[in-house]
């Protein structure tokens, strides 16, 4: 059970870290974002810029310390469960309205992507939690295990970080048949 919960733990803190990092990198984009994809009055987004990364980046900082993990799990399911409310909202809207989240340039809209990359880092902190709870968070690892947990956790990384370029990549696939 400890591999699994570091592909957890390490998913969350990289997904999280870079788009905490990404967010405050351009954070005037991400406050324009901010009026697409919400009905926050505008007086409200600077201050929601700079909070949504910083809690992103106290959350990648709580799962990366062994005292603070249970805590930092808490965190970043609630962070993704409100990212996943914001893009079913956002969908609902008919909104063409696109995240800059990760940093990416690119202008898909909000949709059944963001929601399923939400819908996954939202199950990965709960099933840390439960493990984390049930099997404590320290247990030693063998090198074949770490190994595999961090390859694993790279590739959902991976795919979380660039969940708008695929699903600019397939629409455009689509979009040419």
């Amino acid at each position: 059970m400890s591999d699994l919960l570091l592909v957890c733990r390490l998913t969350l803190i990289c997904v999280l870290a870079v788009a905490g990092l990404a967010k405050l990198r351009d954070r005037r984009r991400f406050t324009a974002a901010l009026g697409d994809l919400t009905r926050l009055p505008a007086a409200a987004r600077p201050a929601l810029a700079v909070l949504v990364p910083a809690a992103e980046l106290l959350a990648a900082v709580l799962l990366a310390v062994p005292r603070t993990l249970t805590a930092g799990l808490a965190v970043a399911a609630a962070l993704c469960a409100a990212f996943s409310v914001v893009a079913v909202t956002t969908m609902r809207r008919g909104s063409s309205a696109g995240c800059p989240c990760f940093g990416s340039r690119t202008t898909v809209p909000m949709g059944p992507w963001h929601v399923a990359r939400n819908a996954v880092l939202t199950a990965l902190a709960l099933l840390g939690g439960v493990i984390a709870l049930s099997h404590g968070t320290t247990a030693p690892l063998d090198a074949p295990a770490l190994v595999l947990a961090v390859a694993v956790a790279g590739y959902l990384t991976t795919l979380a970080v660039f969940t708008d370029d695929l699903a600019f990549f397939f629409s455009a696939r689509t979009g040419q048949r």
